[in-house]
């Protein structure tokens, strides 16, 4: 009897300390919003990523970190100043009746993270109006100073796409609501080089769909970027669709990146495949684990 095959990744994975990294480092998404949290979910991705010299993101990593981040913390705004929201147990109350259906479930785990992140219960001896307001006025500078929190995490940002939605910064209304609208992109109306990015690079594309193709345990998510990969090599317009370039969110993110020395991500049912194919070492600070390329 054939004895079950091993993780593919298991033989590789070590304790970050073990592996004495330094050099460059480029910072997915998923640990851009760690550094938001509350210090004892951004205190060990700081730690983690502070013996590097240098620290990069891709500016696609922007739009991710307002479509994940920032949104949902403009979306506990909006609920602060709802009629008949009198304190923060109505805020929580609102998030979990109106995102109460299955596939809502990370927006609900997000917005609860946020409240951590700017609210300790029990800290402050203040009215619920009080708290209210409070929570309203954190959320607010939070959305408004989003670059700035992720200027001060990176070193520097690659633009190999030129992401025109990635540079829409949030506003404030006149009424004090804020706006966190992300554009719609279309094959008719092109507004960056997606296209172009991906036809200079798509080698890198075609390796990381092949090596997918390869791995029987992929995610769905793995396997929806190599569909994608595969329409883009028959027609790379196909990713000027912004419905199509979100798929490949990782990908892009991490060619964008290429030339940095390891990749940092949480999310490793993506990005122990995407390091792999690169040859990058892997470091994941929220597990403690670092994955080297076989």
């Amino acid at each position: 009897m054939r004895p079950p095959e091993r993780d593919r990744t298991e033989a590789v994975a070590a304790p970050c300390t073990e592996l004495g990294f330094g050099g460059t480092v480029l910072l997915d998404t998923s640990l851009l919003i760690e550094l938001q949290k509350r210090d004892k979910y951004a205190l060990p991705v700081r730690k983690a990523v502070s013996h590097f010299r240098f620290k990069g993101a891709s500016s696609y990593s922007k739009l991710e970190f307002k479509r994940a981040w920032i949104r949902e913390i403009a979306y506990i705004h909006t609920l602060c100043r709802d009629a008949g929201v009198r304190s923060i147990a109505d805020v929580i109350d609102r998030i979990n009746r109106r995102l109460a259906s299955p596939h809502q479930r990370r927006r609900v785990q997000t917005c609860m993270e946020a409240f951590t992140a700017f609210f300790e219960f029990g800290k402050y001896a203040l009215s619920d109006r009080a708290q209210l307001a409070r929570l309203r006025s954190l959320c607010k500078t939070r959305v408004l100073e989003g670059a700035i929190a992720l200027r001060e995490a990176i070193t520097s940002e690659f633009r190999g796409t030129e992401c025109v939605r990635a540079e829409e910064p949030p506003t404030e209304h006149s009424d004090g609501s804020l706006n966190v609208t992300i554009r719609r992109c279309s094959p008719d109306r092109i507004q960056c080089r997606v296209h172009t990015f991906f036809s200079e690079n798509e080698d890198h594309f075609a390796q990381l769909a092949n090596e997918i193709d390869s791995n029987p345990g992929a995610s769905q998510e793995l396997k929806t970027m190599r569909d994608h990969i595969r329409l883009a090599q028959q027609e790379a317009i196909h990713l000027c669709d912004d419905k199509h370039c979100s798929k490949l969110a990782d990908s892009i993110i991490a060619v964008d990146g290429k030339n940095m020395d390891v990749f940092a991500a949480n999310n490793d049912k993506e990005w122990i495949t995407i390091a792999k194919t690169m040859a990058k070492p892997l470091v994941n600070p929220v597990s403690g684990l670092c994955h080297r390329p076989d």
